[in-house]
């Protein structure tokens, strides 16, 4: 739309209110799925450490307060403010409180992802650094008028990004590097890294072109809320990528047990499961079987005399997981020794 004349200028409400607004839009999707991220993982991650678990909580609860602050400032721009132009220039209380927010959470983040790398003291160097540079940056933005003041402190805004995006360059880097020294030439090892080392690579360049997006939008527009829409989307990205990471583990090792109906025991080298998931596995050896000749006689479970009906049978019980009960493993006994009984009597 056309720029509306004000007392104070010109202001163009596509990329200022329009900007912030769809950044706004992408943030609420993106916490949508945060949500559904952290929900699963703690329906399915039960054994992890209680400081992982508690991690997790509270990164979901910074990114909570994180879209309700942007939330908050929309409201107040859009509806609030509806009529008064100048206020879109005014920055408020929220804005400042969410770039606190938003890099106390990407801290968190980094000092997950810098930590199994094998440039993690000096990631994690960067990382303090970034967090002292938006401190001073918050602090300062606390203490201005008009979002046209940010240009007298705009190289905090410059450093922090810059720095931010090459952090997330060098993890990248550094993880694929690590990941590919554990290749061992086996085909299906070789593929969990492979996936590992694509997995790194763009979720490393994801946030890193929206710290740089961010980083040149403000170079281009300052006086645009065109950075804004970065800005916003950025710690979602950070979020996001750790819990898709914690989430992704099962399914990269194979660990995760597929269920199988109640009951459904599988006998040999099969693997199977009860109910909730349970896997075992039942082998069965009948190196002494000695049947009876005498077609009417019949096996007896509840007789205390071994042999009574057929030869001594042996099993074994290989349990994964927790032991199956009882009424199936005498379920598969039964099955086993009408198998054995067929055979000898054709």
């Amino acid at each position: 739309m056309e720029g509306l004349q004000v007392p104070g200028g010109q202001i163009r409400l596509d990329d200022t209110l329009g900007a912030a607004f769809m950044g706004h839009f992408v943030t609420t999707v993106l916490y949508g799925i945060t949500t559904l991220q952290a929900f699963m993982y703690y329906r399915r991650h039960h054994r992890d450490t209680p400081a992982l678990k508690f991690s997790v909580l509270v990164l979901w609860l910074l990114d909570s307060l994180h879209a309700g602050l942007i939330t908050g400032a929309m409201y107040w721009y859009c509806i609030t403010n509806f009529t008064n132009l100048l206020a879109i220039q005014r920055p408020i209380w929220p804005i400042p409180t969410m770039v606190l927010v938003s890099n106390i959470s990407n801290s968190i983040v980094l000092t997950f992802r810098t930590a199994s790398s094998a440039t993690a003291y000096g990631n994690a160097f960067l990382s303090v650094f970034i967090f002292v540079d938006a401190t001073y940056f918050t602090a300062k933005l606390y203490n201005i008028s008009s979002y046209a003041e940010i240009s007298d402190f705009s190289w905090s805004l410059y450093l922090g990004l810059s720095v931010e995006a090459t952090v997330d360059l060098i993890v990248a880097l550094a993880q694929c590097v690590l990941l590919r020294s554990f290749e061992t030439g086996i085909r299906r090892t070789d593929m969990v890294i492979r996936v590992l080392i694509t997995y790194s690579i763009n979720t490393g360049l994801l946030t890193s072109m929206c710290a740089i997006g961010a980083l040149v939008s403000y170079a281009a527009e300052p006086t645009k809320f065109i950075y804004f829409a970065f800005y916003f989307v950025l710690s979602k990205l950070y979020v996001n990528s750790l819990l898709a990471t914690l989430n992704a583990r099962g399914s990269l090792h194979g660990t995760r047990t597929r269920r199988r109906p109640s009951g459904a025991l599988s006998g040999g080298g099969g693997g199977g499961g009860g109910g909730g998931g349970v896997q075992s596995k039942i082998a069965f050896r009948t190196p002494t079987l000695t049947m009876s000749t005498d077609p009417s006689s019949s096996y007896d479970p509840s007789s205390s005399d071994p042999e009574a009906g057929g030869g001594g049978i042996e099993f074994t019980t290989v349990i994964v997981g927790e032991t199956a009960s009882a009424d199936e493993i005498v379920q598969s006994v039964h099955s086993e020794y009408a198998m054995d009984k067929r055979d000898a009597f054709p």
